[in-house]
């Protein structure tokens, strides 16, 4: 009975020491500063992670302002990839501007923590410079954007101009062309009539005397090209040339109802006069 009375005082004086110890002002201290260390730890973990975030965040943006250099040495881009390309600068140039306000904005709060931080510090200053020289690169890139976009305009009106001036010049040309084909179609247009005596002083084409006119009308004729024409054919039995023909040029030739004229030399047989007159019986 009494050891059990000894082992209750015993514990009874632990427990009251305990209670005692826990309710000091040293105790009480330790544990706040317990607690603020822990605090600091896990802000310092939550700065930590954030860091390495904006960090990761602003690699990836330099790796697509990288990717964004590559494209500008493409060859022979077309419209729609300098577009797509300028449309992308300017987005990389807006998370850029929000990566560097990160940065700063992190290295502030660096700067004011007495903690050592020397790795993110080195580290946010060697992502700063980068911003920088990126930054420098990305409005190069635009300004030679926007000076290919300007030799293309210039390009594309020299272009238009030359493509009128082509116009014009087909045109003149296709003019030229219908002058000389009309002035050759005329060089080789002969005519020819072939009529009674009494006909042809009705056409105007005989005087009253059956001499031929110098001057003719031309609408009473049969209007042919030359080079295609090696023969004329009469309804009659006989015919009679009255205009100036070389004999050598042409024989005429019966042929049932009809009386032909070849034309065995053209070229000198029109050479005289290109009208050919024929009296027919």
């Amino acid at each position: 009975m009494k050891k059990t009375l000894t082992i209750l005082s015993v514990a009874l004086v632990a427990f009251m020491l305990s209670s005692c110890v826990e309710k000091s002002k040293k105790y009480q201290q330790l544990m706040a500063e317990k607690d603020a260390v822990v605090l600091e730890n896990q802000n310092i973990e939550r700065e930590y992670n954030a860091a390495l975030g904006i960090i990761s965040d602003v690699e990836n943006n330099l790796s697509a302002i990288r990717d964004a250099e590559g494209l500008m040495l493409m060859k022979n881009e077309n419209n729609t990839q300098r577009d797509q390309l300028n449309s992308e600068l300017i987005q990389i140039k807006e998370k850029m501007a929000n990566d560097r306000a990160r940065l700063d904005s992190l290295s502030s709060v660096l700067e004011k923590s007495n903690k050592d931080r020397s790795y993110l510090r080195n580290t946010i200053k060697k992502l700063q410079a980068q911003l920088a020289e990126k930054e420098a690169t990305i409005a190069q890139m635009q300004e030679q954007i926007a000076q290919k976009d300007q030799e293309i305009a210039g390009l594309n009106t020299k272009v238009e101009n030359l493509n009128q001036d082509l116009n014009v010049a087909n045109a003149k040309n296709d003019e030229q062309s219908r002058l000389i084909a009309d002035q050759i179609l005329e060089m080789n247009t002969v005519y020819y009539i072939g009529a009674s005596k009494k006909q042809l002083k009705e056409s105007g084409i005989l005087t009253s005397k059956y001499i031929l006119r110098s001057e003719v009308p031309a609408e009473a004729f049969t209007k042919v090209d030359k080079r295609e024409v090696s023969e004329i054919a009469f309804d009659a039995k006989k015919v009679k040339v009255l205009s100036a023909h070389p004999l050598e040029s042409y024989t005429i030739v019966k042929n049932d109802n009809q009386t032909v004229l070849q034309i065995t030399n053209p070229e000198l047989f029109w050479s005289v006069t290109k009208y050919l007159v024929a009296i027919t019986k």
